[in-house]
C-alpha cells in the first residue's frame, strides 16, 4: 500500500490539520451537531456521468438515472481543488461515470497533486490504452481501481455489458507492466464486485491476480445502492440476515465526505445518483459553505432526529457498513475484502496486509470484511467506473 512521505514543512502543518480534524468531527458525529467546525476529509467529484458500459449493477448501465449527461467544467473543478486543498486529505476523481472519457482527466489528476491532495479513481479500463496509462502515471495519481467484474469472457460481459474481455485483461496487463517496469509508486487494486453471477469466479480471480504487479486485490460487496433498484437487490449473493436498521444511527457520512456532481450539485452520499435531494451547490460560494450549508445542517438534524425520510436513505442499509472512530474515517462507499497480492506482500514484509496494520483477511472463502476506501457499483469509493 502506498505511503506518502512528507518532506515539505507546509505540507506537514497541513497534514497535522488534517489529522486534528478527525477526532473533532469524530465528536460532532457522537453528538450529532448540525454544525462544527470540521470539514470533509473526503470529497467526492464526479468528473462525469456519462460512461462507455452498461453494467448491471449500475443505475447508469440500467440507464434508469435521469438527471443531465455531462462532464465537469475546468474552472469549475480548479475552484474546488483550490478551496479544498488546504483542508481534505482526498479527493476521489469518480462517481456516476467513466472518468477517462473525461477530455481533461489526465489533467485534473496533475493539477490535484501539484497541490498535495491524495488523488484516487476508478476505471473499467476500456479506455486505459498504453499512452493513456502512460500518462496518468506520470501525472500523480496516488491510487487507481482497475475494475474487472469476471475471471471468464462469459461472466465479464455478462456483467460488464458492451465491455470487451479481452481489450481489458489486455490494457490493466499492460498498465501492470508499466507500472512495475517505471517504478511507479502509484497503489494499482484489481477489483471484483462479488454479485450472484461472480461469486463462483472470486477465489480462482483472487488466484488469477495474486501472482501479478497489482497492489491489492479488492473483493467488493454489492452495493444495492440504498435498496432503491430491484434489479440490483436481485443480484445479491444471499439475502442478508443481519438487521442493522433496527439499531440505526445517523449516516456518518453527512459528517465526514462530500459528493459533488459534474455540475457543482452536492449530494448526501453516491445513493442520491439523481439529485433528489440536493443540498446546494458548490457554485454558489464554494465547497465547505455549501457543505456546511441549511440543506445539509437539515439532513443531519434529520438523520440525529431519526427520521430518514430523504429518498436514498429510507432503506438503505449501507450506513452501517463503518463505524467512525476518533483518529480514523471510513467510507459508506464500498464493503470489500482487501487481499494483498505477493509483490506486495514481498516489497512490504507483510503477510496478507497484517503487518501493515491491516486486517489479516483469509485468502480464499474469506468471510471477513473491512471498509473499503470506497464507492460504486464498479470502483470502491466512487460510483460506476
Amino acid at each position: 500500500m502506498k505511503v506518502e512521505t512528507i518532506k515539505d514543512p507546509r505540507q506537514f502543518k497541513r497534514r497535522l490539520r488534517q489529522k486534528a480534524n478527525m477526532p473533532v468531527k469524530y465528536l460532532s458525529y457522537e453528538l450529532e451537531l448540525e454544525h462544527a467546525p470540521t470539514f470533509p476529509d473526503r470529497v467526492y467529484v464526479e468528473s462525469t456521468n456519462v460512461c462507455n458500459l452498461d453494467c448491471i449493477m449500475c443505475p447508469t448501465g440500467l440507464h434508469i438515472d435521469t438527471r443531465p449527461k455531462g462532464y465537469m467544467e475546468w474552472d469549475l473543478y480548479t475552484s474546488i481543488i483550490d478551496e479544498i486543498a488546504p483542508w481534505v486529505e482526498a479527493v476521489v476523481l469518480h462517481s456516476w461515470g467513466e472518468p477517462l472519457l473525461h477530455k481533461r482527466i489526465i489533467e485534473m489528476i496533475q493539477y490535484a497533486h501539484d497541490r498535495g491532495v491524495w488523488v484516487e479513481t476508478s476505471t473499467n479500463a476500456m479506455l486505459l490504452s498504453e499512452d493513456v496509462a502512460l500518462k496518468i502515471l506520470d501525472a500523480g495519481l496516488d491510487r487507481i481501481y482497475l475494475s474487472m467484474d469476471g475471471l471468464t469472457k462469459e461472466t465479464y460481459e455478462k456483467v460488464r455489458v458492451g465491455g470487451t474481455f479481452e481489450r481489458v485483461l489486455g490494457n490493466i496487463e499492460r498498465f501492470l507492466e508499466l507500472k512495475h517496469e517505471l517504478g511507479s509508486p502509484i497503489e494499482a487494486d484489481i477489483q471484483i464486485v462479488r454479485l450472484s453471477e461472480t461469486d463462483a469466479e472470486v477465489d480462482e480471480f483472487v488466484k488469477r491476480w495474486r501472482d501479478s504487479h497489482a497492489d491489492l486485490i479488492n473483493i467488493k460487496e454489492l452495493d444495492t445502492w440504498g435498496g432503491q433498484i430491484d434489479e440490483v437487490s436481485s443480484l445479491a449473493v444471499e439475502e442478508s440476515t443481519e438487521t442493522p436498521n433496527a439499531d440505526r444511527k445517523p449516516c456518518p457520512n453527512l459528517w465526514y465526505h462530500a459528493h459533488i456532481h459534474w455540475d457543482g450539485v452536492l449530494v448526501s452520499c453516491s445513493r442520491d445518483y439523481d439529485a433528489v435531494t440536493p443540498l446546494g451547490n458548490v457554485k454558489n460560494g464554494g465547497v465547505l459553505k455549501t457543505w456546511h450549508g441549511a440543506r445539509m445542517q437539515m439532513m443531519r438534524r434529520w438523520h440525529a432526529q431519526g427520521n430518514f425520510c430523504a429518498h436514498q436513505c429510507i432503506d438503505c442499509t449501507e450506513w452501517a457498513w463503518w463505524t467512525p472512530a476518533p483518529f480514523t474515517g471510513g467510507g459508506t462507499g464500498g464493503l470489500a475484502t482487501k487481499v494483498e497480492t505477493e509483490e506486495h506482500e514481498h516489497a512490504n514484509g507483510t503477510t496478507n496486509g497484517a503487518a501493515n496494520g491491516m486486517k489479516q483477511l483469509p485468502l480464499l472463502n474469506g468471510s471477513a470484511n473491512g471498509s473499503g476506501s470506497g464507492c460504486d457499483s464498479c470502483g470502491p469509493d466512487g460510483d460506476a467506473a
